[in-house]
């Protein structure tokens, strides 16, 4: 008998075409554009595009609640060192005040009044009325009301902002712990302090972060995860093709 079939053809015929077809499927899905391709393209851009929006309206929120220190001129610290004693004897330095009345500082006092007319002369008449309260109670007062009310609260004024409250906290460390008053100044202080500057005290009044922030930031560090995704999976495939080939 032949061994060909009825139609004529060898009977391995079928086979030969079926794997010239698989070779040709093969290529047709390669010459398809990616799918994955265009899924990181459209990640990336909904992390890039999602992330900018996060960020500008974070951004707009922290240079009005989370402003950073500023920095303040050197003569500031040194004036914070000579506040810190104790006043033991009354002042011979004569300075003005903000209501033009002239009072006598101590030297350490004087050097304080003198560093802050350098950079804000009302703040300076401010600090000058300030340590001329001989009476703890009043003196605190004074010196909470320079740095909470004396000081314009817009950006522009954060120099003397730092400043004044680095010299009010160094003059009422001077005075005495126990004053219940003192106490209350201090606490006040640091609390004004912690709200205008991003500090590590919490601010209890500060508000929250608009809502835009977290609904474009979390879809986008959601799309950046599944972009470590892909790439992690990718590189995986890649690492076992590679050791396959290695293993022939």
């Amino acid at each position: 008998m032949s061994s060909r079939e009825p139609s004529g053809e060898p009977a391995s015929a079928p086979d030969a075409r079926e794997g010239r077809a698989a070779p040709d499927a093969r290529e047709a899905r390669a010459a398809r554009p990616g799918v994955g391709a265009r899924w990181i393209a459209a990640l990336l851009a909904l992390a890039l595009s999602l992330g900018a929006i996060a960020g500008v309206a974070y951004q707009r929120y922290a240079a009005v609640h989370l402003r950073e220190l500023p920095k303040v001129p050197r003569c500031v610290r040194g004036a914070r060192v000579a506040l810190r004693r104790p006043v033991a004897v009354s002042g011979t330095e004569p300075r003005q005040t903000a209501s033009g009345e002239t009072v006598y500082l101590t030297a350490g006092e004087d050097r304080a009044v003198a560093c802050a007319l350098q950079f804000d002369e009302a703040l300076a008449r401010h600090l000058a009325g300030a340590l001329a309260e001989q009476a703890p109670a009043q003196r605190a007062a004074r010196l909470l009301e320079l740095a909470r009310d004396r000081v314009p609260p817009d950006p522009a004024h954060d120099r003397s902002a730092s400043a004044a409250y680095m010299m009010a906290s160094a003059a009422l460390r001077g005075l005495p712990e126990d004053a219940p008053e003192v106490r209350a100044a201090a606490e006040a202080l640091e609390l004004h302090h912690a709200c205008r500057f991003a500090t590590r005290r919490a601010c209890p009044t500060r508000p929250s972060p608009p809502a835009l922030v977290w609904l474009a930031g979390v879809p986008a560090a959601l799309s950046l995860l599944g972009l470590l995704g892909i790439g992690l999976t990718a590189s995986a495939a890649r690492y076992r093709r590679w050791t396959a080939r290695r293993g022939r």
